[in-house]
Order: structure tokens, then sequence, then C-alpha cells
């Protein structure tokens, strides 16, 4: 029975697997090798049952021509089928899992259908189509592209490793070790029906793999030609689009005053307008079926920042009175009276600005979205003769938009554009006149956008007079588009600008981080930064419309990757702007550490020190010195260049940086050592005040006069350093008292005792301590002493006590003497005396 043992078995188990194999050809006889001419060795997908096989086996053990018989090798057989047997039940899980093919299957036909479109498009395209038209299908078909490469991903990974497992079962199939068998008959028995089972395990899966491996084959063979088709559409749609740009001022249509010469077949306006919008909503059909995720990430930002304004607010009005929150929420004019739109406004902009490839009739349905949500909020914050101007200025953009989604040029439109380039120059010079007139506080960027949109508007002109039709509807769009996303981008940065302060007003009273920021400086840099962004934002915008976008990027991502030499080493522009970017963010991000987790003063209590102390100093160490290092390895340079500048150090500091490096050290001193953490209260020589930021090179004290103190961190290490709150913030008061001679000492005791009862910020241990310190001159004098629970109500406590104890001296009849001296008079002129000895007028009766 030890022969039954898991060891044993699965050696013997490999080596039937192999006989199986020899005994499956053998089964077909000298029929099959004489037509087949395969190997003895070859499994074949024929239907073999267990009985046939081990009846097989059988007859091959007596070979010996084939087949050795030996004992000697019991385990190594064993551990070989199990093994097998393992193997092969892993991979035929995996084959009875499959392949997740569905979604490629279900796609295609979309996929069909969409190039369908655009050969549809193409081939109807005049002799003057629609710029945008062609970037539409260009956007459908870089899309496609995307979709389709993702699938031939999958594909070649599914066929990884279907080929994996063919070559596994390849090399079970040709394991020579299996050509052994046990001679003894009780073991030949047992191992023939393992042997069965391998078998046709193996053959199972073999079946199964060459099945998944043809679908899989064909799939891709459906895929790649739908990706070539798709490939060589993008190709095509790319040249359009450099065509139109190469002729952008060759003229493509008739003259205003010919309406009917140079046209064979003139187009009727409405039947062209029907077919454009039948065209642009089966494009963006199509689009939100491959690109729903897009939608639904904004979708899902617009809940977030609702959920984010609506929970400030409300815990604004939690931790106010009605009256104190409503006047903060006031100053949120836009987010707290318009939520809604304030989204909308919020999704509209940063789509149109943050992705270029969309259909043109999503971007226009975006652009009606934001300038309907505009509309709402300039409806109560306008002067009326600027909102009827925004009003008519939302009409251009309706009639432009509908206008883009024409796929060709006619008459009528030819008079649309020329009637809608007049109306916006007019628009724009009636705005720009009253820009300088009226009290209403405007943007600064107000003049030059006007200005920028008349100049457009009267070269979209020119364009339409000279019959380059395609030109001017170009120019017309971008110079309506430009100046309503100007407003929009303005309108944006005040509505992150108000999100900001709620979430400050909203955490005041928190012990989180932003309880410590200061909102003006927040508003003033982030201002700045929101701007700059912004800026760009309305570029990318006006490049997208007059169709530069690509080439400008092309421009500049050739600009930047374009190596030059410099002496013995060659740079990229873009490797110098990494650098100076990352060494950028590091310092900024090692500044904001300090300011968000540091004690800014502006704290609800800003005697608590914060509870990340000199950590924060390390900390920024960190941030700057992986900046440093990420900075190089990022931009590309060697990483040995970085012993150069180590180098170079050195000899600064050998020169003239000694001062900076003590410094430095120091502050490395002072993290370790933490002599002071931020919110203490020191004295450093004749300056006191509280520690605002322990820095890398130096720190900021803010003393009581309201300046502020920058201390070298040499300086704190070096010096003689008080620290009134190192382990709590006690501090002993001592005063000096005087009364008069003759005064009751117990009773004056007694008085002073009294004053320094139910007091809850004066510590009763230690207790006060009273004593008589000395007889002086003209009074008895008594020094006082007492703690305080904390030093910044020191003084406060003292002239309470002391105005306690003088109006109790006047109750009690206990007097406080005045300074005796004696005065002695060495000469007096003689009419002075006279003076004084004549008696005056008034005393004579």
């Amino acid at each position: 029975m030890q022969v039954h043992m898991a060891p044993i078995n699965f050696g013997k188990l490999l080596q039937l697997l192999l006989l199986t194999v020899l005994i499956v050809f053998s089964g077909e006889a000298a029929a099959q090798r004489n037509k087949s001419k395969k190997p003895t060795d070859t499994l074949h997908l024929v239907a073999v049952d267990s009985a046939t096989i081990r009846k097989n086996i059988q007859a091959l053990a007596k070979d010996t021509s084939k087949v050795k018989k030996s004992d000697t090798s019991v385990a190594i057989l064993i551990n070989r089928i199990e093994n097998y047997t393992l193997m092969l039940n892993d991979l035929m899980s995996s084959l009875r899992r499959g392949f997740d093919t569905a979604n490629i299957s279900a796609g295609l036909p979309l996929t069909d259908t969409s190039l369908a479109l655009i050969k549809y498009n193409i081939a109807s395209l005049g002799r003057t189509p629609n710029i945008n038209d062609i970037y539409t299908n260009k956007v459908m078909l870089e899309q496609l592209q995307r979709r389709l490469s993702s699938w031939q991903s999958n594909l070649f990974s599914y066929s990884a490793k279907l080929i994996s497992i063919n070559d596994t079962i390849h090399a079970i199939r040709n394991d020579s070790a299996m050509r052994n068998v046990p001679s003894e008959d009780e073991l030949y028995g047992f191992y023939l029906g393992q042997v069965t089972n391998l078998v046709l395990k193996f053959r199972a899966v073999d079946s199964v793999n060459k099945v998944n491996l043809v679908k899989i084959g064909l799939l891709q063979n459906k895929v790649a030609n739908r990706y070539i088709e798709a490939s060589n559409l993008f190709e095509d749609m790319d040249y359009r689009v450099e065509q139109f740009g190469a002729n952008m001022f060759a003229r493509d249509y008739r003259y205003l005053w010919k309406p009917h010469r140079d046209s064979i077949n003139p187009l009727d306006f409405f039947p062209v307008l029907k077919d454009s919008l039948h065209k642009s909503t089966k494009v963006l059909v199509i689009f939100f079926s491959i690109q729903w995720p897009v939608f639904f990430v904004w979708l899902l930002l617009a809940v977030l920042f609702s959920w984010w304004v609506y929970n400030n607010i409300r815990r604004i009005r939690q931790n106010h009175t009605e009256q104190e929150g409503e006047t903060i929420l006031q100053h949120a004019r836009y987010l707290y009276r318009y939520p809604v739109a304030c989204t909308i406004v919020l999704i509209a902009t940063l789509s149109s600005v943050l992705s270029v490839r969309y259909p043109i009739l999503f971007t226009e349905i975006t652009w009606g979205l934001n300038a309907a949500a505009l509309t709402f909020i300039f409806s109560t914050h306008l002067p009326k003769t600027l909102f009827k101007s925004w009003l008519f200025l939302t009409g251009l953009l309706f009639i432009y938009s509908l206008n883009n989604l024409l796929i060709e040029i006619t008459y009528a439109e030819q008079w649309g554009l020329l009637i809608g380039a007049v109306l916006s120059f007019l628009l724009g010079y009636r705005l720009l006149k009253e820009s300088s007139l009226t009290t209403f506080a405007q943007p600064k960027f107000t003049r030059p956008v006007l200005m920028l949109f008349m100049l457009t508007s009267a070269f979209s002109l020119i364009m339409v007079i000279l019959a380059r039709v395609g030109t001017a509807k170009v120019m017309g769009s971008s110079a309506i588009v430009g100046t309503v996303m100007a407003l929009s981008l303005f309108v944006l940065v005040k509505i992150l600008m108000e999100a900001v302060y709620l979430q400050v007003e909203a955490n005041k009273d928190s012990s989180t981080f932003i309880s410590f920021m200061d909102y003006q400086d927040v508003q003033r840099k982030l201002r700045t930064f929101l701007s700059i962004l912004g800026f760009i934002g309305w570029l990318i915008i006006l490049a997208r419309n007059i169709y530069l976008y690509d080439a400008i990027y092309d421009v500049i991502l050739d600009f930047l990757s374009s190596r030059h030499t410099l002496g013995n080493s060659d740079f990229t522009f873009s490797s110098v702007i990494i650098f100076i970017v990352v060494i950028w963010v590091a310092t900024v991000a090692s500044q904001l550490i300090a300011y968000m987790f540091g004690n800014t003063g502006q704290s609800a209590n800003p005697n608590k020190k914060t509870k990340f102390g000199s950590a924060l100093l390390l900390l920024r160490l960190a941030v700057l010195a992986g900046g440093v290092l990420l900075a190089f390895a990022a931009s590309g340079i060697p990483m040995d260049k970085l012993t150069i500048v180590i180098g170079a150090l050195g000899v600064g500091i050998g020169f003239g940086l000694q001062n900076v490096v003590n410094n430095l050290v120091s502050g490395i001193i002072l993290a370790f050592e933490k002599p002071l953490e931020v919110g203490d209260v020191i004295e450093l020589g004749s300056r006191s005040g509280v520690v605002k930021e322990i820095g890398i090179r130096s720190s900021k004290i803010s003393a009581y006069d309201g300046s502020e103190v920058i201390v070298p961190n040499g300086d704190l290490i070096s010096q003689q350093l008080v620290n009134w709150t190192r382990t709590n913030r006690y501090k002993r008061v001592s005063f000096t008292l005087g009364v008069a001679y003759g005064s009751d000492i117990q009773q004056v005791t007694d008085i002073i005792k009294a004053a320094f009862k139910d007091r809850k910020d004066i510590l009763t241990i230690p207790a006060p301590f009273i004593q008589v310190a000395e007889f002086a001159d003209n009074s008895v004098n008594f020094k006082v002493y007492f703690w305080v629970a904390d030093l910044d109500n020191a003084g406060g406590l003292l002239s309470d006590v002391l105005t306690y104890i003088y109006s109790a001296f006047n109750k009690a009849g206990i007097e406080l003497p005045y300074p005796q001296r004696d005065l002695h008079l060495r000469s007096v002129d003689e009419s002075v005396l006279k003076k004084w000895d004549k008696p005056a007028a008034d005393d004579v009766v």
C-alpha cells in the first residue's frame, strides 16, 4: 500500500502522460502513419475514450523498442505526473474562464457605423468643405484609433497567453522521461489509470486552446483591418486640414455681387442646414457611445464641487449667528446666490480648456450652457446697458455656432457672415465706448479684449467681401467665442476664489491646518496664479478656434525636444524647463508646508502651539532634497553632474558661504534638539515675541510691537535663548508695594491675599507669596509674588490685582505714602525775601 503515497504517484502520472501520447498515435495503427507521416508521439484531436487509451497503453508497454521498463525512477515519474496534472487543471481553468472579448465584439458594429459615416461625409464633401466638419471627422477618427489600439493591445495579450499555453502543452508532449513505465505489476496497473486521466485532460486542454487561438486570431484580423482603415482616413483628414491652412486666404466662393455666377450647382441654405444638423447629431451620439466615461467624469466633478460648496455654506451657518453668517456668505456673491449656475460655468469652461478633442456640436453645446449660466449670473450684477450688450453678444454666439455646423457654403450663409461681422464690430465699438464712461468695476483686460474683438471682426468682414468665406467664418466665430470665454474665465477665477474663501471661513474655528491660513495672503497669491492659468486657457481656446493649436503644439514640441550642444554637453530645452519646474514645485511645496502647518497668527487660538513643531523643518528639507534629486532624474541630467555642483558648493563654502552654511546646519540642529517650536514665546537679547516659523536658514519671530524679526538660525544656537513656553505657559509675576509707617502689617497682608482669591487664571499651587521686604525712608515695602497660568494674561491680571489692592487700602484707611525729602536753600535773593515778608494786599482786612 505504500506505493500509493503522494510523492510516488506524481512521478508516475507524468510518465504515463507521455505514454498516452504514444498510445493515441499507435491506436490509429499503420494507416495513419502512412497518411499523416507524423511522429509516434504526436497527439491528435480524435475522440478516444478511456478504455481505448488504456488498451493502447498496455499494447505500447509491451513494445520494448518504444518504452523502457524501470523501477529506479518511480519517484521522478510520480512528481512529473502530479505536476503535469496540476498544470493542466490550471490551464483548463484559465481556458474555461475564457477571455473578455465580448466588449470588442459588441463594439465592432459601432466602429463600422462610425467609419461608414465618416466615409460618407468625405464622399459628400463639395468644393467648399467646412473646416469644422473636417476637424470633427478627424476627432472621431482619433477616438476610433485609440479605441481600436486598446482592443489590439488586449487581443495581443490574450494571444500571448494562448501561445504560452500551447508551448506548455508541447513541452509536456515532448518529455522523454515519460517513456519509462514501472515494471512491477501493481504499480503498473495503478499508473495506467493515472496516465489515462492525464491524457484525457491533455487532449481537452489542447482542443480548447486551439479553438481559442482561432477565435482570437479572427478577432485580431477584424480589429486590425478597421484600425488600418481608420488610420488611412485620419491621414486623409490631416491632409485636408493642412490644405485648409495652406489655402486659407484663397478665394473659395463667389463674390457677393455675383450671386448667380462662379457656381455650377448653388446650394440652398435650409437643406444644407438640415443635413448638417443630422450629421452633427449622429456624430455626437457616436462620440458619446465611445467616450461616455468623459461625460461621467465631468458629471462627477460637478456633483463633488456642488457638495463642497453646500457643505461649507452649511457649516458657516452652523458656526455663526444668522446675521453674522449671512454677512460672511454675502462676500461670496456668485457661489452663494447662484450655486447651480456657477457649477455649470466651472464644468463648461474647464471642458473647453482642458480638452480640444471634442466634436464641434459638443463644443457648441458647452458654449451655450456656459452662456446661459453667465446670463443668469449677469442679470443682477451688470448694469442694464451692459446686460443688453451681453444678450446681443450671446445672440451672435448662437448664430455663429449654428453657422459652424454647416458642411458647405451657401449664398445665404455668406450674407449672414457679412451682417454678423458688421454687427460684431459695432458691438465691440459700443462696448469699448461704454467701458470708458461707466463706473462699473471692470476686469483689467476689458479694453485689450474688446480691441481684439473689433480687429478680428473687421478681418472677418474683409474676408467675406473678398469671397474667402471659410476664413471669414473661422475669424468671426473666433471673435465671438474669444470674448465670451474671456468673461467666462474671469468669472471662473472669481468662483474658485470664493470657493476657497468659503472653505477658510467654514474651518476657522477647527483644529485643521486651514484654521491657520491667512486668507488675504492666500487670496493675493491664488488670484495671480489662477489668472495666469486663465490667460493660458484663453490662448488655447483661441488657437483651437482658428485651428492653429496642432501646428503651434508641434512647433513648441519640436523646439523643446531638439538637442543643443554647449561645450561637451548636449541638452534640450524641455529638460531645462523640467528641471526648473521641479525645483520650483519643490520650493513652493516646502513653503506651502511651512505656511499651512505653521502658526501664521490667524488661528482662533493663537496661543496654542502647532503639533508639528520643528519636524516641519526636516520635512521641508526632505522635500527640497527630493526635489533636487527628482529634477536631475526627470530632466535627464546625469547624476554624476551632481558631484560637480557639490564640489562647486564646497569651493563656495570655503570662500564666503561659511555664514550661510552655519545657519543651515544650525537649522538642522534646531530641528533635532527642539529648543524652540513654532508658537513658543521666547526672548533673544533685547527682542521677545512668538516664534512664527522655523526656516531652513532663518526663523521668524512675531514681536509684540507688531513687527516681524528675521533671526538667523546661528544666533538661536549661539546666543542665550529664553523660552517661556518650552514646557508650559506659566509665569511668575512680582511687584513691590509700600505702605505708611504705623499701618497694620497683618491687615495689609490680608488685603493683598484677598486680591488673589477667586481669580481662576492665578495659580493656587504655587500659592501667592507675600513678604516684608524692607523698611524704606518713608514706607514699609512688601514684595509680592504670584503665578499665572498663561503668560499672555500676566499684564491684565497684575492690573486687576493692583486695582483691587488700591481700592481696599482706601476703604481701610491705609495710606500709600508720598516720597518725603528735606530741602536745603543755600542762598536766596533779598528781593524775594522782602516780597514774602511784605503783607499782600489781599490779606489786609
